[in-house]
């Protein structure tokens, strides 16, 4: 596949991103996603990180019509373009040639050229169509140049129908006794060629054409002004009155009309009519609701149906929402909102609602700037929720379901913020949000080259808790490492399991209050910063620093804290070398713990314990009871 091409996706493939059940491949959809209309096939495979996952993606969704390679109109137009100023100078170069100068007085006619068919009566203009034999009649091009002749004071006259190609003998000899006489005439000079193309005499044939004369000069030079004038007028008008009438004076019945279609208490800061994009009428700070149950809206746009302003039912075509807060427990109220407005009663109605810069919460957990828009049914009333991050990288979807909300959460490259060392090559996850609990059932995570599957369940009573339950397979530890912020202490590939509970006074001291116990492995990987062979190889109560252990494997049990992360039941093997003990790193990143290392393969077996200390940074390595 050319690394250079340029997919963008179909009308199919824009309904495939609102329809879950269009492509059921998990990988496919994720490339679908991808698909932005400006990136290469090599920046798709570079951000998947499977070239042939990506191409094989790309050929499935092109084959099924959901993408296509984009086209460049504007290198075709040029091309177009080109084409035709190069046949437009090929019929001037054509004409040219049969253009030739007076012929001198002296100068006896010149023979009549030979033709192949011959015609009762000639013409003496010559004819594009004659030039060009083989291109089409219907060329506007040609049609244009085969109104002019060789003669200019015959191109002025209407264009006379070309006659029959045939010509007979007694026209043969007409033609060259005319012509021969046209020759002994002088060539008319230059100041008689320009005096006929500017006036000549009317002509009998044109005494029934009646021409009215065009008005020019200082008649239109005299509208000028006027015009310019009402312009400047008009738009001095039109801006007093869109920022200088009392709008005010309406509020409270905008405010009663949307607090009866609604059924909430209404309010409206400011109100103003807009004319770009789109006239319109535009709302600011409004509030729907009031106290827990308030929404706040920071700029709502309608766009009216200028038939139905005078009719006892205003229609709005579109209802814009632009920063909006919006909690998750109020989105179950949205149905019973949106029903009041599709009434018959309602003083209004809303074909589409669309939302700019919105925040969706859980007491304090936001997942803000989305774009997005609600979902109506044929009747009016409401479906679902839907919105996306700007970038595309994260959809959310939720739908109510009688007092319970049901959620689905799509990303694909996807930070939660800028500043956060979380980086989700994809995440998928089904929760519903039920009496202030919300339960993620089915949670599944690639992170650090790794997948993490399992269940949480979030609570937002007096303070913010969470608990659940994670398997985790192929986590690279060194990226894992520096997300939690103890630095690149391991390498390898980590396996395990984890269960944990966190109960803290708001969200962002979750993590830091969070206590849970688990096991782990990690294959083929080293300790940075410990080098346990060399100090088995001194014996000394010399510590050493720096150097790495190399092991095969890495297991125990880990338990986490508030304080520190304790490593129980550690077994590291390395070889011929054999490590069991217990390792504790605190939250300001001191290390201490006590290993016992063992030397296989010989007759007696040597036993040296050492102990760990210092900063996580530049741990130190001191054998216990060395001379």
């Amino acid at each position: 596949m050319d690394s250079e091409i340029i997919y963008v996706k179909t009308a199919s493939g824009e309904e495939a991103m609102l329809q879950r059940t269009r492509v059921m491949q998990r990988n496919v959809r994720m490339v679908l996603i991808l698909v932005d209309g400006q990136s290469t096939v090599a920046d798709l495979c570079g951000k998947t990180g499977n070239a042939q996952l990506t191409e094989n993606a790309l050929r499935e969704l092109e084959k099924g019509g959901f993408i296509e390679p984009r086209v460049d109109r504007q290198s075709l137009w040029a091309e177009s373009k080109k084409v035709a100023q190069e046949l437009g100078a090929a019929a001037l170069d054509q004409i040219s040639q049969f253009a030739s100068p007076p012929a001198p007085k002296d100068t006896p006619p010149a023979p009549p050229p030979a033709r192949v068919s011959e015609s009762p009566e000639v013409d003496n203009r010559v004819f594009v169509h004659s030039v060009f034999p083989a291109l089409p009649r219907s060329n506007s091009a040609i049609s244009q140049l085969s109104q002019f002749s060789a003669d200019p004071m015959q191109a002025l006259r209407v264009p006379a129908v070309p006659l029959p190609p045939v010509l007979d003998a007694s026209a043969r000899s007409q033609f060259s006794t005319s012509r021969s006489a046209r020759s002994d005439r002088l060539e008319p000079s230059f100041v008689e060629r320009a005096k006929g193309l500017i006036w000549r005499p009317r002509r009998k044939t044109e005494d029934k054409i009646s021409i009215k004369p065009i008005r020019r000069g200082h008649h239109a030079a005299k509208r000028w002004p006027i015009a310019i004038f009402c312009l400047f007028a008009g738009s001095v008008l039109a801006y007093l009155a869109l920022n200088f009438f009392p709008y005010d004076f309406y509020r409270p019945d905008v405010e009663a009309a949307f607090a009866q279609a609604t059924g909430r208490t209404v309010k409206i800061g400011t109100m103003r009519v807009v004319g770009y994009p789109k006239p319109g009428l535009l709302l600011g700070d409004v509030r729907l609701g009031v106290g827990q149950d308030e929404i706040r809206i920071a700029e709502v746009r309608l766009q009216p149906v200028f038939g139905t302003l005078r009719s006892g039912k205003t229609a709005f075509s579109e209802m814009a929402l632009s920063g909006v807060t919006l909690p998750l427990e109020l989105i179950t109220g949205l149905p019973g909102l949106f029903a009041a407005a599709a009434a018959p009663a309602s003083p209004v109605s809303v074909g589409h609602v669309s939302f700019e810069k919105t925040s969706l919460s859980f007491h304090g957990l936001d997942i803000s700037d989305l774009d997005g828009e609600a979902k109506l049914a044929p009747d009016g009333s409401f479906d679902s929720l839907l919105l996306r991050s700007p970038d595309r990288s994260l959809s959310l979807e939720t739908k109510p379901e009688g007092g319970r909300l049901n959620l689905a959460l799509e990303g694909f490259s996807w930070r939660p913020a800028a500043s956060s060392p979380f980086f989700f090559d994809s995440l998928n996850l089904q929760a519903s949000l039920e009496n202030g609990v919300l339960t993620i059932g089915n949670l599944e995570l690639r992170i650090f080259g790794g997948l993490v599957q399992g269940s949480v369940v979030l609570r937002a009573d007096k303070n913010a808790s969470m608990l659940g339950a994670l398997s985790f397979e192929r986590i690279d530890a060194t990226q894992f490492g520096n997300a939690l912020g103890i630095g690149r202490l391991l390498s390898g590939d980590t396996t395990g399991k984890i269960r944990f509970s966190t109960t803290a006074d708001s969200w962002e001291k979750i993590f830091s209050a969070i206590e849970g116990d688990g096991e782990f492995a990690i294959q083929r990987g080293n300790v940075r910063g410990i080098d346990l062979t060399e100090a088995v190889r001194r014996i000394s109560r010399t510590p050493v620093q720096g150097g790495t252990t190399i092991f095969a494997k890495l297991s125990g049990k880990m338990r986490l804290t508030p304080a520190s992360y304790q490593f129980s039941g550690l077994i590291l093997n390395s070889g011929l070398m054999q490590s069991t003990g217990n390792v504790e790193v605190s939250k300001n990143l001191l290390i201490s713990g006590k290993m016992e290392l063992q030397i296989r393969g010989t007759a007696n077996q040597t036993r040296v314990p050492v102990s760990i200390s210092g900063p996580l940074s530049s741990p130190s390595v001191q054998v216990l009871g060395g001379g």
